[in-house]
C-alpha cells in the first residue's frame, strides 16, 4: 500500500500519508506530471495536494489521486537529479565550523569528512525562498540552532543542526551554525526554474579551501 492515509484540508486539499516516508518524491512527482492539481508540496512526512473545489469536487478529487497512484510503480521512478556544489571553508565562510566539530569530538576534517559522505537529499524548501532542507546526515553528530540567530546569513551558506544541512539561496536572517558556503547560484530569478536544488535532489558536497 502506497498510502497510510489520506487526510482533507480544508475545502480545497488533500494531504497524503505515505506508507514509507522515502517514497514522498515519487509520489509527488507521479501527480505533478498529471498536471490537473493547482499544487502539489512535498512535507517533511506528507504530500499536500491542492486542486480548484470549483472544478472538482473532494470525492472526484480523492479518487483521482487514488487512481494516479494504483498507475504507478514508485520503484521504478526516474532517479532523482543531482547536483555537485563546491563549498568554502575558509575562517568567513563557515563561522562555526570549528564549533561544531568540537562539540561532537572531531577535528574539521573528520566532521566534513562525516557530513561530506552523507548521502545527502533536497528534503523540502521552506521557511524562506529556496532555503533547501537537506536530509541524510546522520544523527551520531549533534548540533543545534544558534542562540542568537543572525539578521544577515549571506546566500550559499550551509548551515547544520542534528541530523540535516540548511542551505540558503538568498541572503537573509538565519539561525543555523554555518559550517561552509557553496559557489553555486541558488537562486535565479530571470530561469524558468529560479530554485537550482529542488526537492528530492540529490547533493554531494565537495570542500574547497
Amino acid at each position: 500500500m502506497i498510502l497510510q492515509k489520506i487526510l482533507a484540508c480544508g475545502d480545497d486539499a488533500y494531504r497524503l500519508m505515505p506508507s514509507d516516508n522515502h517514497q514522498r518524491h515519487a509520489i509527488a512527482e507521479a501527480l505533478r506530471s498529471k498536471g490537473v492539481w493547482s499544487e502539489v508540496v512535498v512535507g517533511r512526512e506528507s504530500v499536500t495536494v491542492q486542486y480548484d473545489p470549483c472544478e472538482t469536487s473532494p470525492e472526484a478529487t480523492r479518487k483521482l489521486i487514488l487512481s494516479a497512484l494504483d498507475q504507478v510503480n514508485l520503484v521504478t521512478q526516474k532517479s532523482a537529479s543531482s547536483v555537485t556544489l563546491r563549498m568554502r571553508i575558509d575562517e568567513k565562510s563557515a563561522p562555526e565550523l570549528l564549533t561544531c566539530a568540537e562539540a561532537n569530538g572531531l577535528s574539521a576534517n573528520e566532521f566534513l569528512d562525516r557530513i561530506t559522505g552523507s548521502d545527502l537529499m533536497v528534503d523540502m524548501l521552506g521557511f524562506a525562498p529556496g532555503f533547501a532542507y537537506v536530509s541524510g546526515v546522520g544523527d551520531a553528530l549533534v548540533g543545534k540552532r544558534l542562540e542568537h540567530p543572525r539578521q544577515l546569513t549571506h546566500a550559499g551558506s550551509v548551515g547544520f543542526i542534528q541530523g540535516f544541512l540548511g542551505i540558503y539561496a538568498l541572503d537573509g536572517p538565519g539561525g543555523w551554525p554555518i559550517i561552509g558556503q557553496v559557489s553555486e547560484r541558488l537562486f535565479d530569478k530571470t530561469s524558468d526554474n529560479p530554485v537550482l536544488l529542488a526537492p528530492g535532489t540529490r547533493i554531494k558536497l565537495e570542500v574547497s579551501q
